[in-house]
C-alpha cells in the first residue's frame, strides 16, 4: 500500500548522487533511507539549536 506520507524531490548533480550512494552503501542503508537519516538528523539539530536562541 502506498504512503500517504508527503514527499520531497530533490536534484542533484551527479558527483553529489554518487558520493552520497557510496555513503549510503558504507552504512549498509538505501539512498532514500540514508536521505531521511540526514534530513531527520537536520531538523533535531535546527530543533535544538532554536530551543537554545527563544
Amino acid at each position: 500500500m502506498p504512503s500517504k506520507n508527503p514527499q520531497v524531490s530533490i536534484r542533484l548533480t551527479p558527483e553529489e548522487y554518487e558520493y552520497l550512494q557510496e555513503v549510503a552503501e558504507r552504512n549498509f542503508v538505501t539512498l532514500p533511507q540514508f536521505v531521511k537519516i540526514l534530513v531527520k538528523k537536520a531538523i533535531a539539530e535546527d530543533k535544538q539549536n532554536n530551543k537554545k536562541v527563544s
